[in-house]
């Protein structure tokens, strides 16, 4: 009989590296120790152009230090790194946390198998990356047209600062069952390219697979809204960045095509699509990240003097969401 996981501080600490969660959101060492145990990395949480966000695992847990910032939220733990950078509370962070690693708990993860000498020669396969972990359990069960649900309405004009009135015609009130404990919940979502759902709300960030596909898992992959003037296109790391511009903007849509990526990850598939096209200027908004600034650099390389990254708009800040959010406009 298996034993039921107890989504607590203990699991997370006992069963998420800082490694695999910093690269859950496109954030990649800058170097790290020869026995692989500590690592530097530019800040998740500003723009820097020499690392000074450092984790390490020590005494049986890992736990991290930014020392740009001068303090550490949650004594630099798991759980301490996702209250800062989703901006909620304990019980928002395990719930983040156990909707991005459901499984975690049942059997021993990449990240830890790597570090066991008897694995040191041998190649270890990653998750698809167009799949959602754990998200076979999560099933829609109706899917209504703009936000239906006042929590939603809640999450989006008080945590996000969007203009709910002008996000509705992008987005869905979905809810869905948890089949194993029968649970049902609302989340936004926001239809990609695939047909399935990117989703967001207070306590949960991951992907849904559409009703009417019965024989994939759910895929990770860009959405595309086109615009009238088909000879731009404006790029978005995440969705709520889309919804930031048009809540600034005060306007329901932009002249120009829209690009997002969902994740870091799909760049390349992004860089695919947009050939596909004749596009005079190519308008990025990443993340002031290291992930984002890599990305800003692999999409110039790629596509010339096309691309005009808009980051500055929100220099000193993560992203543009955050930045609307802390009310800077």
């Amino acid at each position: 009989m298996t034993s039921k996981i107890i989504y607590n501080t203990d699991w997370a600490k006992e069963n998420i590296s800082m490694p695999e969660l910093l690269r859950w959101f496109g954030h990649e060492p800058v170097r790290s120790s020869q026995r692989g145990n500590e690592y530097w990395y530019i800040s998740p949480f500003r723009y820097e152009k020499e690392p000074s966000f450092h984790t390490s695992y020590l005494g049986g847990k890992w736990i991290w230090n930014d020392f740009g910032r001068g303090d550490v939220q949650g004594n630099g733990t798991v759980i301490g790194f996702m209250q800062l950078h989703e901006n909620v509370d304990v019980k928002g962070a395990l719930q983040l946390l156990k909707n991005m690693f459901p499984n975690r708990g049942q059997a021993v993860s990449l990240e830890a198998l790597r570090l066991m000498p008897l694995f040191k020669n041998v190649e270890l396969i990653e998750p698809n990356i167009f799949s959602s972990e754990g998200s076979e359990r999560l099933v829609i069960q109706n899917i209504k047209e703009g936000i239906q649900n006042r929590a939603l309405i809640g999450y989006l004009a008080g945590d996000r600062k969007i203009d709910h009135k002008l996000a509705k015609r992008y987005l869905r009130t979905i809810q869905y069952e948890n089949t194993e404990t029968g649970q049902r919940y609302h989340t936004l979502g926001f239809v990609n390219e695939s047909g399935d759902y990117e989703c967001r709300d207070k306590y949960f960030k991951g992907i849904l697979k559409s009703p009417s596909a019965t024989d994939r898992k759910a895929a990770k992959d860009i959405s595309y809204i086109p615009g009238n003037d088909q000879s731009r296109v404006a790029v978005f790391e995440g969705f709520m960045d889309f919804l930031t511009v048009l809540t600034i903007k005060k306007t329901e849509v932009l002249p120009v095509d829209v690009i997002v990526l969902n994740m870091v990850n799909m760049r390349k598939r992004a860089l695919d699509f947009i050939r596909s096209f004749t596009y005079e200027q190519i308008y990025t908004f990443f993340d002031n990240d290291r992930a984002g600034e890599k990305t800003t650099q692999l999409f110039a390389e790629e596509l010339g003097d096309r691309v005009l990254p808009q980051n500055h708009l929100y220099r000193g800040f993560k992203d543009y969401n955050h930045y609307l959010q802390k009310g800077y406009f």
